[in-house]
């Protein structure tokens, strides 16, 4: 039915939560895992206050720090999945992140992927990288919800 799990994360507990559905699918499913992480250069232009002189320099730093830390948290979650006995494989893109996901995938994929089930003005606000993707995915998508969020605006 799929040739492999496209899994993105992003160091959060709710993509570690996505992960354990997507390790359990591949089980069931006999096929690989691919874990992906976006890290957007996009995110440190923003740095630095309003009307003051601009340091590329440190962004550019910033950024292939950032790379380093996704490599090297990509390549320990590759290492303990493969120990566990799962076929895995993983990348870190640059770029945005639903594109980033999108371009991570190939025909006969799914993307395993967690979404904080936000609405309303949250959503709007915070913006909603499982949606985009759910809407631009070529492949079948699945979104795990978090429950806490829905506990949270139960109260």
């Amino acid at each position: 039915m799929y040739n492999r799990i496209v899994v993105p994360l992003d160091g959060s507990d709710l993509a570690s939560e996505a992960l354990a559905h997507a390790k359990d699918l591949a089980k069931r499913l006999d096929v690989p895992l691919h874990l992906v992480r976006a890290v957007d250069p996009t995110v440190g232009a923003g740095i630095g206050p309003i009307g003051m002189g601009f340091d590329y320099t440190a962004v550019s730093e910033l950024i292939t720090e950032e790379e380093q830390d996704a490599t090297a948290f990509i390549d320990t979650q590759v290492s303990a999945l493969t120990s566990d006995g799962y076929t895995v494989t993983g990348v870190v893109l640059r770029g945005y992140a639903a594109a980033a996901i999108k371009s991570a995938t190939q025909d006969g994929d799914l993307v395993a992927m967690a979404s904080h089930g936000r609405t309303g003005v949250k959503r709007w606000f915070l913006g909603s990288v499982a949606e985009e993707v759910l809407r631009q995915a070529t492949v079948p998508v699945l979104l795990i919800r978090n429950p806490r969020e829905d506990d949270e605006g139960r109260r």
